[in-house]
């Protein structure tokens, strides 16, 4: 994982954790290293040392230079044999955490070669020693305790930045799918309704001419009348249990192939000339195919309904071949424009289709007519 090059900024602010750490060096320095010593040099070098490292966050660099210069004239005037105080300890310290692996490395190699360097410009100063080994070893585990804080603190914001991330996309798909619902929701309840209403509308001005002169066909269209109006009632109860439990209607369509037969007769019974051929084989189709493709001739009845006139003919025909299933919905009304109602019918069949992996074709004929085409995979797929 790649470290940031460097996390110093200008507004990083200065703590009450960082004035009590500055405090704790300064006591530190003159209680237990320069105890007993001449303190009246001492002191203003380490309260200056002490001090600089309020500004460890936001210049580190400087920090340790400055630490560094205080720390060369307390070892001067001590006779250390090497410049390593608990304030350049820390400065090291935040220039691992603070700056670039380059920067950290870079100062960790100037600072050995400062000490070792005053060690020989000052002859009263003995190089080399036991002691300056350990110094050194405390200059390169300051930098890179620092150093691997700073590893760990991107680490763990990049976890978090991830995190926060996949939240955001959780939340995001959930309201794609809750959008997603409640337009296969309003496909539904536009399809059930509508075909419902059509075919009330249609029994009931049928009715209206015969109830004189045929009493027993009144009743029959009236009873047609309420089956439908029951079985649409039926299927929104259905349908609207989704939004009260949750549940996917489309996973056990109500509505299949074997329905066709009672689609078509009562379209028949509405006056309409319609003529169904079925050319199935003995595969078995998927439910939500067979779910599609009722309500795919069920939208196209019903647009034929709405928006065509003069129809003499109407071929509904479905199909097996291959690995997929062909539903054809063919009438000879003019015009046969389902659109100019102004419905959604033909976006919620392309819906429908393409959401199990088909196709649908919507063709005007020459001389009059509508063709509605589907090819739907015959095999399982999620809607």
């Amino acid at each position: 994982m790649a470290v940031r090059g460097s996390t110093a900024r200008a507004g990083r602010p200065v703590t009450p954790a960082d004035m009590i750490l500055s405090a704790g060096v300064f006591a530190v320095s003159i209680l237990f290293i320069y105890g007993k010593k001449d303190l009246r040099f001492e002191i203003p070098l380490s309260g200056a040392s002490a001090a600089l490292l309020l500004a460890k966050k936001r210049l580190p660099l400087v920090t340790l230079a400055g630490c560094l210069l205080f720390t060369a004239l307390l070892a001067v005037h001590l006779r250390w044999s090497y410049p390593m105080t608990p304030a350049t300890f820390i400065a090291l310290y935040a220039v691992g955490r603070y700056c670039s692996r380059g920067t950290a490395l870079a100062a960790a190699v100037g600072t050995i070669i400062i000490g070792f360097t005053l060690s020989e410009l000052i002859a009263n100063i003995p190089s080399y020693t036991l002691r300056n080994v350990r110094d050194l070893g405390w200059v390169v585990f300051a930098v890179l305790a620092g150093a691997w804080v700073q590893t760990q603190r991107v680490y763990v914001r990049d976890v978090e930045e991830r995190a926060e991330r996949a939240e955001r996309e959780r939340d995001e798909e959930a309201l794609r799918r809750v959008a997603e619902e409640r337009v296969r929701i309003a496909r539904e309840l536009h399809d059930i309704v509508g075909h419902a209403l059509m075919s009330i509308n249609v029994l009931a001005s049928v009715s209206s001419r015969i109830v004189e002169r045929n009493p027993g066909a009144c009743r029959d269209a009236m009873g047609q009348i309420k089956g439908v109006s029951n079985s649409a009632l039926r299927e929104i109860r259905s349908t609207l249990s989704l939004l009260r439990e949750g549940t996917a209607p489309l996973k056990n369509p109500e509505r299949g192939i074997e329905d066709l037969p009672v689609l078509i007769e009562q379209v028949r019974l509405g006056g309409l000339p319609v003529t169904f051929k079925s050319y199935l084989d003995d595969r078995k189709i998927p439910a939500i195919v067979g779910f599609t493709v009722y309500r795919i001739i069920q939208e196209s009845l019903t647009n034929v309904c709405r928006h065509a006139k003069d129809v003499t003919k109407i071929v509904v025909a479905i199909a097996c071949a291959n690995d997929h299933l062909d539903v054809s919905v063919v009438n000879d009304g003019a015009p046969a424009t389902p659109s100019e109602g102004g419905g959604i019918g033909i976006q919620g069949m392309r819906e429908r289709v393409t959401a199990i992996g088909g196709r649908l074709d919507t063709t005007a004929l020459p001389g009059g007519g509508f063709r509605v085409h589907a090819r739907l995979p015959l095999k399982e797929t999620s809607a």
